[in-house]
């Protein structure tokens, strides 16, 4: 799937009122939660839900600790983190006390691992020009149903996540169609709670 785009005019520093040029935006399509994703890295490996939680919760309290005590930190093959400042502006060393130095954010500078295979699998395209919003462009119920029953003609099942991707819906949206395509018939439910998969019905 294609990642949206659109273009929007750089602001004119000089406010002159003449067009100036345009420059390409990522438009997201949502915001995937921390247990949504979670929920997808958990469907491709077999690592329990909660250990991923407690995992990611190390992670980020490691990596509070370290910026707090001044290092830089690599994250993986992902990139590196280090804190931002802000400050008033000076013209001298002398002028500026450290009570006035203050956190601005995190910088990020991404790996050059990640960043080659991260260009070489993401595409772009430029956002339609609608005003219906992209949730509203999402598959079909028939196609979504399609796209599950082609996916469990190669594979025994399919969980809420993988549902998610391949039929473009969110985590609420993907449950609730699933739920349907059971009471439906057309998928069978195996498993409770978070192990809940769904295979195609062969009868």
């Amino acid at each position: 799937m294609s990642v949206y785009y659109d273009l929007f005019e750089t602001p004119g520093i000089q406010n002159t009122g003449e067009p100036q040029p345009l420059y390409a935006r990522l438009i997201p399509k949502s915001t995937i939660a921390q247990d949504e994703f979670i929920d997808r890295v958990h469907s491709f490996t077999s690592i329990s839900h909660r250990l991923l939680q407690g995992t990611m919760k190390a992670f980020t309290d490691e990596l509070c600790d370290s910026l707090t005590n001044g290092w830089a930190v690599e994250f993986g093959d992902l990139g590196y983190f280090t804190p931002s400042l802000k400050s008033h502006w000076v013209m001298t060393k002398k002028e500026l006390r450290s009570a006035s130095v203050s956190l601005l954010g995190l910088n990020f500078r991404l790996s050059e691992l990640f960043f080659r295979e991260l260009n070489g699998e993401i595409s772009f395209e430029r956002k339609p020009a609608s005003k219906v919003p992209l949730t509203a462009r999402m598959l079909s119920k028939e196609e979504g149903l399609k796209f599950i029953q082609e996916y469990l003609l190669k594979y025994p099942c399919i969980n809420r996540a993988q549902c998610s991707h391949l039929a473009g819906r969110n985590r609420r949206q993907a449950i609730v169609e699933l739920n349907v395509f059971i009471q439906e018939g057309s998928l069978m439910r195996h498993g409770v709670v978070r192990t809940v998969v769904c295979a195609v019905c062969r009868y």
